[in-house]
């Protein structure tokens, strides 16, 4: 199988990496983020053509997916391709609400406050309710670059059809791109400063406790793009595969992800424990990633208990 991207997937990686890299530089991330400011790029992004890019195929949506997680950006767009991967009809902008809290509510809704429309996830059941219905409500999130919202929300109109098992597979190959992308910032962060930090007269790179760590973040990240590539081009060549694949995908890159920004840590020593510096922030959105759309543990057991 080639896991070389065509000529086309290339300029939208491209244009995808430079395009947010102006737009969300990592200090203009942190004003979002930590300090409030506001994101007025959505204009821009639907130009772009992103929020209907699922409509060119899984692979092309998980190259902007990855560029989201390297950027960082504090952007309601993810959370818009669920909704729209859950009701192709969608008009407008949505978010998706799956997670039970008490008396009816949703737990942990990402955009809640910029959404159009709520996809609320009932049982097996999945309902798109007017956001002008529903009761919005400020809730703590540990990513601070995805704000997360309680929602209450009654009634709306049923989504039925045959797309809604692929749907959620695109939803966690998604997830699990955005994941790569955090992996391969913070690889690149941690071999930069590896090459700069000196201790005893000699880059800390040189040693091999630190030159076999950053080796190893390597390897997990090239190996949860490969996985995540795999499943996104399998949800369009080969349904067969599909399914394991994209359980694979979500929990091979969550854990990556999680274990790159832990690595990273250790290659940082006390510089990256501290709030100035940038990788708690990676961290967070990996930690967060790992949660949303079912933990590894949760998609290992998908798979098993289907084939095993």
């Amino acid at each position: 199988m080639n896991f070389d991207l065509t000529e086309d997937q290339r300029e939208i990686q491209r244009t995808a990496r430079e395009w947010l890299a102006s737009r969300y530089p990592i200090a203009r991330v942190r004003e979002i983020a930590l300090d409030g400011g506001s994101d007025a790029t959505w204009d821009e992004i639907d130009e772009l053509g992103w929020p209907e890019i699922a409509d060119f195929g899984m692979v092309e949506l998980a190259v902007v997916a990855e560029q989201l997680g390297f950027s960082l950006a504090p952007t309601p767009l993810a959370s818009h391709w669920a909704a729209r991967l859950l009701h192709p009809e969608l008009e407008g902008r949505g978010t998706v609400a799956m997670w039970d809290g008490e008396d009816g509510a949703k737990l942990a809704v990402p955009a809640a406050d910029v959404a159009d429309t709520i996809i609320v996830q009932r049982g097996d059941q999945v309902f798109a309710v007017p956001a002008a219905e529903a009761s919005i409500e400020p809730a703590n999130a540990l990513d601070p670059t995805r704000p997360l919202f309680t929602v209450r929300a009654s009634g709306g109109e049923e989504i039925t059809g045959d797309h809604l098992a692929r749907a959620w597979h695109a939803i966690y190959v998604a997830a699990a791109a955005e994941s790569v992308g955090v992996a391969a910032r913070v690889t690149a962060m941690s071999v930069e400063y590896a090459k700069e930090r000196k201790q005893f007269g000699r880059p800390i790179g040189s040693y091999q406790a630190v030159s076999h760590a950053c080796a190893q973040m390597f390897l997990e990240t090239e190996g949860a793009r490969n996985v995540v590539l795999w499943a996104a081009w399998a949800l369009d060549n080969d349904p067969d595969a599909a399914f394991m694949a994209a359980n694979a995908a979500k929990a091979y890159a969550s854990d990556a992800a999680v274990n790159v920004c832990r690595s990273s840590m250790q290659v940082h020593g006390g510089i990256g424990f501290t709030w100035e510096h940038d990788l708690h922030l990676f961290f967070k959105r990996a930690e967060a990633n790992a949660r949303a759309f079912g933990d590894s543990t949760w998609h290992r057991e998908q798979v098993a208990a289907t084939y095993l």
